[in-house]
């Protein structure tokens, strides 16, 4: 149900708040609220893992692999100094959250 309230707020405000992306070289471990970290080497764009608090406000930590050599994995896109992340986050435990990140914006499933 609580997702269900999210995803119509998001349609009824458009002053949404945006994901921001900082490129760190190891994951914080109290994120700050929609902020896409991304962890790696930025000089040779070689990129291991992402995280993120979950915008459900559950409190938890959302961590994406980006290797895509090992299963399953994300890919982080920028663009227009925006992040997107592909394919879509769906957490199978806890809060249950399901949702893509797209230009910056929150979408919910």
């Amino acid at each position: 149900m609580k997702h269900i309230y999210n995803w119509i707020l998001s349609f009824l405000f458009e002053k949404q708040k945006r994901f921001k992306w900082e490129i760190v070289s190891e994951l914080p471990e109290k994120p700050d609220e929609y902020i896409l970290y991304i962890e790696g080497n930025f000089k040779e764009e070689d990129f291991w893992y992402a995280s993120l608090k979950c915008p459900c406000d559950c409190g938890d930590i959302i961590m994406l692999n980006l290797m895509t050599d090992t299963k399953p994995s994300w890919n982080v896109n920028i663009e227009n100094k925006n992040p997107s992340v592909y394919p879509s986050i769906w957490r199978t435990k806890n809060c249950k959250s399901h949702f893509w990140i797209k230009d910056g914006k929150l979408v919910w499933a």
